[in-house]
């Protein structure tokens, strides 16, 4: 799928040194409650994604954002409990962050969720101090529905959540 100045599609085991890139920043992955990929992590996680099916709950499909010709993101979506339900995730590499790329990005893989897939609800869950994720979900017309208080573990730390999600009939 391409829009105006990206491509997303499936990852490659081959992408690992690229999802290295972001993945092993902990700047990046605070908000993932994961710690920082080394290389052997990175080609683990790419071959099992780049070989997983997406056909029912549980299932990951992880896409590789490119930018003129070079991996730089990842966009997710995961099979969630519920009815025609998915959960939306986005990374990008803060060399190309600010751009509005992830919001594109964002937007386009909810549209893959919603006309290829037929999903009914996409929801992301946000850790609340990651103002630049809040703001994406904002702009992609998404609905604040929850807050959670205290309901995961970040370095040890008790964080809050917030759940933006969108309905099929809802993307402009």
């Amino acid at each position: 799928m391409a829009t105006e100045r990206l491509s997303l599609r499936p990852v490659v085991a081959d992408d690992a040194e690229a999802f290295l890139g972001w993945r092993s920043r902990p700047d990046v992955v605070q908000f993932m409650y994961q710690p920082p990929w080394d290389l052997p992590t990175a080609e683990t996680k790419l071959r099992t994604w780049s070989s997983a099916p997406f056909d029912e709950v549980g299932d990951v499909l992880v896409l590789a954002i490119e930018v003129d010709g070079a991996v730089a993101g990842e966009a997710m979506l995961k099979w969630a409990p519920g009815p025609r339900q998915a959960e939306l995730g986005y990374a990008l590499h803060p060399d190309v962050s600010g751009r509005g790329l992830a919001t594109e990005a964002a937007r386009a893989t909810l549209e893959l969720a919603f006309t290829r897939y037929g999903f009914h609800r996409v929801y992301a869950r946000i850790d609340e101090e990651n103002a630049a994720s809040v703001r994406v979900a904002e702009r992609l017309g998404m609905r604040r529905e929850a807050h959670l208080l205290e309901n995961d573990l970040r370095d040890g730390v008790w964080s809050n959540e917030v759940i933006y999600a969108l309905l099929d009939r809802e993307l402009s």
